[in-house]
């Protein structure tokens, strides 16, 4: 693999390949301190639990939790980072299978509404044409991922007695998905970076929900390995739509 990647950088230029280096130092750079970070409130965690376990057991119990969250956290961003790993690696989707969107949707949103129900959040979807076509081409598990990902978003971001909502199109090219919110909105002037690895823009709300930075870049990877795109619109304080393409060949 390593040597494969090296004769692919002898037929760039110096200038691609400053910037090729520059990508690597950058997310090695990033992924350790994204990795500290867990790690260290782990280590001071775990210190206080063995400081007041005898003589505050309720205080150590809720240092007990908190280690507990921050496990959980560290399990979500390696298995975030291990995923991103194997799309960065792929190209397009190998030995595809014919999936039903409509399908995927159903499953996704199954599983994300209690999520929903607990903050108080409406999650619709339009039922899509039962005359229309909704298979294309790909790989269910990664299409799972970045539909779980999108609407995971939308419900993290929306705060509660808002509304989410999917809808989708077919024709004779390929499906789109929309999935809108009335969340908090992006800036405009950050959107063009939401889909960069480890980006957050608001790190103190991501950390507080749980969001480990690489969400939409998985969801950009596997639109690209099906041959798609995905693009986003935002007004703050109003919502925010994401439309993913997907194209039948």
């Amino acid at each position: 693999m390593l040597e494969g990647s090296r004769r692919d950088l002898d037929y760039i230029g110096p200038e691609e390949l400053r910037r090729v280096n520059k990508i690597r130092r950058d997310f090695v750079a990033n992924v350790s301190h994204e990795l500290k970070t867990p790690a260290t409130s782990l280590r001071l965690l775990a210190e206080s639990v063995v400081k007041t376990i005898d003589e505050d057991p309720e205080q150590a119990r809720f240092f007990a939790e908190q280690m507990k969250n921050e496990t959980e956290r560290l399990g979500q961003l390696i298995a975030d980072l291990l995923d991103l790993a194997r799309l960065e690696s792929a190209e397009g989707v190998q030995n595809p299978n014919p999936v039903d969107v409509r399908h995927v949707l159903m499953v996704v949103l199954g599983r994300m509404r209690r999520v929903a129900r607990q903050k108080d959040i409406t999650l619709q979807w339009k039922r899509f044409g039962r005359s229309a076509q909704y298979e294309i081409p790909g790989d269910e598990t990664q299409l799972t991922s970045m539909f779980t990902n999108l609407i995971d978003n939308a419900i993290k971001y929306t705060p509660s007695g808002g509304q989410v909502e999917v809808t989708g199109e077919s024709d004779d090219l390929g499906v789109t998905v929309r999935i809108s919110d009335t969340g908090i909105g992006i800036p405009e002037g950050k959107l063009a970076r939401i889909f960069e690895r480890f980006y957050r823009v608001d790190k103190a709300r991501s950390k507080e929900t749980g969001g480990t930075g690489l969400g939409l870049s998985i969801v950009r990877h596997v639109a690209a390995n099906h041959g798609g795109k995905v693009a986003v619109e935002s007004t703050q304080g109003e919502g925010t739509t994401f439309m993913v393409y997907l194209p039948r060949g």
